[in-house]
């Protein structure tokens, strides 16, 4: 979308001083509402070097948004971004999946969205993910076919931290867990709020596989506890 004279983009501006923080690393955009023609804006007209935090909470933020910001610029050096209590689809991920400007990303934060497995799907299979330590997709729709796309991820392979707390997760993703040989470097899993099985929750118990992990955060016990 080309530029003229008469568009007034100073919002940005006073968007920036009130939010970018005296270090110059975190910006705070959360609460604003932000549509096309202001994702368009920030797309095309923000450059912050040293850029490292971005809040964008609730900010209405649809799917033709990141589409227009995902690929922009503005993000390359961004490590953590928040983009939780959106309206984010499975378009939104994974225009961010593909996103070759997101390389540094260590943090995602996209809980209560409205993405779905497919989404999911795109997030796992990103290459240009590959760096991230955590990502909370909590409070979404992934179900079973997501869980088993993130438990199976040939890039995650530094991913610490996965919060998937209330997506309709059932004895297929416990199982995918349980088997996985991926996620390596995984510590801690969240999995309250799904719909969690007994047998599932052997499974994961009992696997070698998950181990190593620190934290395997569940709201259901087995039958013997």
């Amino acid at each position: 979308m080309a530029k003229n004279a008469t568009d007034d983009i100073t919002y940005i501006r006073r968007w920036i001083k009130k939010g970018l923080s005296k270090d110059g690393k975190t910006l705070d955009f959360s609460n604003k509402k932000i549509g096309e023609k202001e994702a368009i804006d920030f797309a095309e007209n923000i450059q912050l070097e040293g850029l490292e935090i971005l809040f964008l909470h609730n900010c209405q933020i649809k799917d033709i948004c990141l589409e227009e910001m995902a690929d922009s610029e503005f993000f390359s050096s961004i490590k953590e971004l928040w983009l939780f209590d959106n309206r984010i689809r499975n378009v939104g991920a994974e225009a961010i999946a593909e996103s070759s400007q997101l390389t540094k990303l260590k943090y995602l934060s996209l809980y209560t969205n409205k993405i779905g497995p497919e989404g999911a799907e795109a997030l796992a299979n990103s290459e240009n993910l590959s760096n991230l330590e955590v990502l909370d997709l909590s409070f979404n729709k992934i179900g079973d076919e997501g869980a088993i796309a993130l438990a199976n991820s040939p890039y995650l392979n530094k991913l610490k931290d996965l919060r998937l707390d209330s997506n309709k997760i059932g004895f297929a993703g416990m199982k995918a867990f349980a088997e996985t040989s991926q996620l390596k470097s995984l510590k801690k899993l969240h999995l309250t709020y799904n719909k969690l099985e007994p047998k599932g929750l052997e499974l994961m118990q009992d696997s070698k596989n998950l181990q190593r992990l620190e934290t395997l955060d569940i709201d259901l016990k087995t039958p013997n506890d």
